[in-house]
């Protein structure tokens, strides 16, 4: 019999380990993926280390140095940069429109690609109509923001930006947004071919979700900037505007002053929307804690063991009432326990409840201060009250859940 028991007891031990070891690794997993998905989501956005390669106005103004973004990728065309937004990237030209939609600028393997021209456009951007295409990140990263302009507001709010390349510059200037599918041939089937864009213009005014008219006459060159859509698989959002020469004011303009005055907002900018891991971390703790997965058989066993050991001693010492002395001390012994153990049950009542409102108030304040549709960061200014929620939560285990007084289930009268 005691075999018996020592096999299914072990049994339990290794049922325990393997179930810890499984969390572990579950855990472990989990957290590979919002690593993952961090790493992809960040190195989306133009960072400083990129931006530090945006090419500088020459001496004359009408030109921009390219030199060392062109050292970086020779495939580099041009630079975008659409004010008050996050698109603000060098463009690449590959050798189809399939080379960087998963390769980053620096040439290394990226699910969130690069923005990059069409491969049946002009790298010089001579061809009339010439269309930019670019993944849409939900935290704003790449294309990710052209899905604001469905807005009016933020349409109304968001259509200057300028275009440079080695030898020719652009001010740009949205004038239409649409939403439409990837096979509309009228949008990108004529790319690259020279027959006049009036009968795009037309179709656009047509079909557009948020259109201005032009201010301008004359005006012989569009840009269109292309991303996929959330909602529908074959979805597009397309933003359409003019491209004029840009007009040289005869001075150098100091380029620091001209960058903060006119740079795209990056995940860089502090202000941005944003949740944090930790945060999170903090959250899974508690939980942790309160169902503890290697031992939560033997945390919540306690609580109807340790009542029913104190009813079997009650009823013993009762049994022993009439039992002279030295009998008696055995008695207060028992009477010692007694007392011990119900101490120790109302405890863990008392911490269940109390782990139960640290775990409903740590999962409350990361819904209320934390967006995980934005980007991801490692802390934030709510991380100091995460860890403490989660620290009280282990020290509310250690105090009402860790029986002081060693071997009770065991004790022998």
């Amino acid at each position: 019999m005691r075999i018996i028991e020592k096999i299914c007891a072990a049994a339990d031990k290794v049922l325990a380990v393997v179930a810890g070891l499984l969390a572990c690794a579950c855990l472990l997993y989990s957290g590979y993926v919002l690593y993952d998905n961090y790493y992809v989501s960040e190195s989306a956005f133009a960072s400083w280390d990129l931006l530090q390669y945006k090419p500088k106005p020459t001496a004359d103004e009408e030109t921009y140095d390219f030199e060392e973004i062109k050292q970086i990728n020779s495939d580099v065309v041009g630079w975008l940069t659409i004010y008050d937004t996050n698109i603000d990237y060098p463009i690449a030209r590959g050798k189809d429109d399939l080379e960087y939609i998963n390769k980053d600028i620096y040439g290394k393997s990226s699910l969130s690609g690069s923005i990059y021209l069409s491969a049946k456009n002009s790298s010089d951007f001579s061809d009339s109509y010439n269309i930019i295409y670019g993944h849409h990140m939900d935290n704003g990263a790449m294309f990710g923001d052209l899905e604001k302009y469905k807005d009016e507001k933020y349409f109304m709010a968001h259509r200057d930006g300028e275009l440079i390349t080695p030898d020719k510059n652009f001010d740009l200037k949205v004038f239409a947004s649409i939403t439409t599918h990837a096979y509309e041939s009228r949008i990108y089937s004529a790319v690259g071919e020279d027959d006049g864009i009036q009968p795009l213009l037309d179709f656009i005014k047509e079909n557009a979700d948020n259109y201005v008219e032009t201010e301008h006459s004359g005006i012989n060159k569009l840009i269109a900037f292309s991303t996929c859509m959330d909602s529908k698989t074959n979805g597009r959002t397309v933003i359409f505007c003019y491209a004029e020469p840009k007009k040289s004011s005869g001075k150098v303009v100091p380029v620091v002053a001209d960058y903060k005055e006119r740079h795209a907002k990056g995940h860089f900018e502090t202000a941005a929307p944003s949740w944090a891991l930790l945060n999170l971390i903090c959250v899974l703790i508690v939980l942790y804690t309160l169902l503890p997965l290697t031992h939560i058989q033997k945390k919540f066993r306690q609580m109807p063991y340790s009542r029913k050991k104190a009813n079997t001693l009650e009823e013993k010492r009762k049994s022993m009432s009439s039992v002279p002395v030295p009998t008696a001390d055995i008695r207060g012994r028992i009477g010692d326990t007694i007392r011990s153990l119900r101490r120790f049950h109302t405890g863990m009542i008392i911490g269940l409840v109390l782990e139960i409102l640290i775990f409903a108030g740590s999962v409350v304040t990361f819904l209320l201060t934390e967006n995980m549709h934005a980007r991801m960061v490692m802390s934030d200014e709510w991380t100091w009250l995460m860890v403490l929620l989660s620290v009280l939560g282990l020290a509310a285990d250690f105090a009402f859940f860790r029986y002081h007084r060693r071997n009770y289930f065991d004790y022998e009268y």
